[in-house]
């Protein structure tokens, strides 16, 4: 998904397959799919009205069968009227959200799917298991002999919920044999892979991919996109010489906000962790991940929009990482300052002896007066998800909370009372911060432990954390014992 292409075909709708309109489809990864027609899809109209369609399905000129799904008409350019002449056919153009080729799919029903594959960029190297068999001797290169040894490694599997099993799969090409054999070629590949029991919707299986992405997001410490999507199933195959029938393997494209030109992928030693620090434990890690995505779905939003926008520190992003921690703390600790039975019983008790006309305003106190403030969570939260590393990234926690605090509540409100208290400018570098510290509760609340998480940030704090805490001192206390 990350090339642009364009395909010229005809184009027609399922309802009316005899009528066949020339257009030009054009992809490209940000901007997304769009289709201009020399015609209209609703017969000959020198002004086509303006209808969206549910599906157009086309056939290229090189003969690939092209499904286009949630067609929004954008553009009705209607014909040139000539005074006895021949006059033009009108163009219309569409902006498509799904864009399927190697299938005809006449109903939405009929996109219906068991099986999405996705080979995602750095993926290959997170996971970290390689093929080929790493030789040094030294008498063949003395030698000027090169010996090149590989073997497919075997799929990686893993549950993802009670109907739906994960993997990771690797593909490599062939290198190919010549008569004069001037060069080898064998190019590894790794795909995240989920088959669900029962046939699903393109957007329900694109949850999984991008539940992944986004666990991986927090490996890399750096977002993440897909670079190539496969969807197959039951409904849709194709019958080859051998007479047998195969399930199709239909390619997916959509337009990716968070897609990069020319980024060089991390390798293992520059993430926070890759799967090989965490094999023992990935199985139960990423089914955790997966059974809490939903209900903590509300706060990982806000930090991972921090990571797609380029870790740019603003004002809005530093409120959003706010509103995260505030989020996540509510969904998975979910208790009040006094005990609910006790905090019902002293309302009772406050109102059966207050005047009855002040029982209104009272009760719009009650409503919210047993939630936990932003300070009570953030205290919680930097006592419950610590570890030695990232301890020292906070600093002194107590004015860390504090300063969190009397920030947030400054620039949601821009009170003169707390301007003078706020962080301002560079300063909101404490967002960097809150966004580790979200960071470590989401690993942790999933499954990672404490000591083997403060390992991991211990092996990259040189270079993802430089700036955040003195380090040298640390490693010299070290050197001195």
């Amino acid at each position: 998904m990350r090339e642009k292409f364009e395909i010229k075909g005809e184009w027609f709708l399922p309802i009316d397959k005899e009528n066949r309109v020339h257009g030009v489809l054009t992809f490209d990864p940000q901007d997304g799919t769009d289709l201009e027609l020399y015609g209209s899809l609703n017969g000959e109209h020198f002004f086509p009205e303006f209808k969206d369609q549910d599906v157009i399905l086309g056939l290229t000129s090189d003969s690939k069968q092209v499904t286009l799904h949630n067609c929004y008409m954008t553009k009705s350019g209607g014909a040139t009227l000539v005074s006895n002449g021949e006059s033009g056919k009108p163009s219309t153009t569409y902006s498509v959200r799904y864009l399927l080729i190697g299938v005809h799919a006449d109903k939405i029903e009929d996109l219906k799917f068991t099986r999405i594959s996705s080979e995602i960029f750095n993926l290959g190297e997170w996971v970290g298991v390689s093929g080929f068999k790493h030789q040094f001797d030294a008498e063949k290169i003395k030698n000027n002999e090169i010996t090149v040894e590989y073997k497919l490694p075997e799929q990686i599997e893993f549950e993802i919920d009670d109907n739906t099993k994960g993997l990771f799969n690797f593909i490599a090409n062939h290198p190919g044999l010549s008569r004069y054999q001037k060069t080898v070629t064998i190019n590894q590949r790794v795909e995240f892979q989920a088959n669900t029991t029962s046939e699903k919707g393109i957007d329900d299986l694109l949850k999984y991919v991008v539940t992944f992405q986004n666990f991986l997001t927090l490996a890399l410490y750096k977002s993440t996109y897909p670079l190539s999507i496969s969807l197959s199933g039951d409904r849709h195959k194709d019958v080859y010489g051998d007479g047998k029938s195969y399930n199709k393997s239909i390619k997916l494209y959509f337009s990716s906000r968070n897609f990069k030109v020319n980024e060089k992928p991390k390798f293992d030693l520059e993430m926070i962790f890759d799967y090989r620090r965490i094999k023992s434990k990935f199985p139960d890690i990423i089914k955790n991940w997966y059974a809490k995505y939903e209900l903590l779905e509300p706060a990982f939003d806000l930090v991972f929009e921090q990571f797609y926008n380029g870790n740019i520190f603003t004002v809005n992003s530093f409120l959003n990482l706010a509103q995260s921690a505030e989020t996540f703390h509510a969904r998975v600790h979910n208790h009040t300052k006094i005990p609910r039975d006790e905090y019902k019983k002293m309302k009772e008790d406050i109102l059966a002896v207050a005047p009855s006309e002040y029982h209104s305003w009272l009760n719009d106190q009650f409503n919210f007066g047993n939630n936990l403030n932003l300070h009570s969570r953030l205290t919680e939260l930097t006592e419950k998800y610590s570890n030695q590393i990232l301890d020292k990234i906070l600093g002194d926690k107590n004015q860390f909370v504090m300063n969190v605090k009397v920030s947030r509540n400054y620039y949601t409100h821009y009170s003169k009372d707390g301007k003078k208290k706020a962080l301002k400018g560079g300063q909101l570098f404490l967002s960097e911060r809150l966004k580790i510290l979200l960071v470590c509760s989401f690993l942790i609340e999933v499954g990672f432990d404490k000591t083997n998480l403060s390992s991991c940030l211990d092996n990259i704090k040189w270079k993802l954390f430089n700036h955040l805490a003195n380090w040298r001192d640390d490693e010299e206390k070290k050197a001195s014992h």
